[in-house]
Parts: structure tokens; C-alpha cells; sequence
């Protein structure tokens, strides 16, 4: 049996649906711009979550280690290798001494930029419906 949601009960229901559904594009877009087709959507989502790490580190010019990346995620040292091994094979990181690199090719990419440009329209699109939201009455 299918029950209707009660929005009563929940603050800012309707901006938190649109936050969810912003979040769930935004990782459906990286992994079609970035994972091999035969890769499951959300089977493996830690190891995009490993790569934003490593971009998150590269951009700031304060590059993730393994270690770093485990205590940033909390997750175990072994996961992170495999899940950093996972993003080597497709070719989206690479290895500097104990420093691990989003590859700049891929990121530069046609699919990259144009996954980037998706995105912007994306939280531009959410942004818009957040102002209308946050200007209505819960």
C-alpha cells in the first residue's frame, strides 16, 4: 500500500527534496562523465566520494594521502586503496610519491567539461527553486 507523504511534520520539506534530488544529478553526472559504462550507478559511490577528495585536496594545492583520505572519509586504509585502485584503472587518478592526483586529462576532457556544465545548471536550477521555496510558507 502506498502512503502520501506528510510534509507537515518535516521543516523545509520541499527544500530538503530539492537538496536530495540536486545531490542524487550531481552523482548520476560524475559517474557517467567519469565511470566505465559497465560500472553500476551507486554500487560504489565511496569511491567517488574518495576522488572529491582527492580534487577537494589538489585544488586546495594540500594533495590527500591514503592516510588522509581514510581519516577525511573515516573509512579504513585497505577500502581507500581499493577504492583508489578502482580510479587508477579508469584512469582518473595517479600517484606522487605518497600523494595521490585527479588526472588533469580527464578532468579537461570533453565529458568533463561538459559534466561541469551540467552541474552549473543543475545548482542553478536548484538554487532558483530554493528561493521560491524559502520565500513560501512552510
Amino acid at each position: 500500500m502506498r502512503s502520501t507523504v506528510n510534509w507537515s511534520g518535516i521543516r523545509a520539506a520541499r527544500q530538503r527534496l530539492v537538496l536530495c534530488r540536486l545531490m542524487i544529478d550531481i552523482m548520476r553526472n560524475l559517474h557517467g562523465a567519469y565511470a566505465p559504462a559497465s560500472e553500476p550507478f551507486g554500487s560504489r559511490l565511496e569511491t567517488f566520494f574518495i576522488a572529491l577528495c582527492l580534487a577537494l585536496g589538489q585544488f586546495e594545492e594540500k594533495p590527500f594521502s591514503v592516510s588522509k583520505v581514510a581519516a577525511f572519509m573515516h573509512v579504513p586504509r585497505t577500502t581507500v586503496l581499493r577504492r583508489l585502485e578502482r580510479l587508477r584503472t579508469w584512469g582518473l587518478v595517479h600517484q606522487e610519491g605518497r600523494h595521490y592526483y585527479i588526472d588533469e586529462k580527464a578532468l579537461n576532457s570533453l565529458l568533463g567539461m561538459r559534466s561541469y556544465q551540467r552541474i552549473r545548471r543543475l545548482l542553478e536550477k536548484a538554487a532558483s527553486e530554493l528561493t521560491v521555496l524559502d520565500t513560501l510558507a512552510d
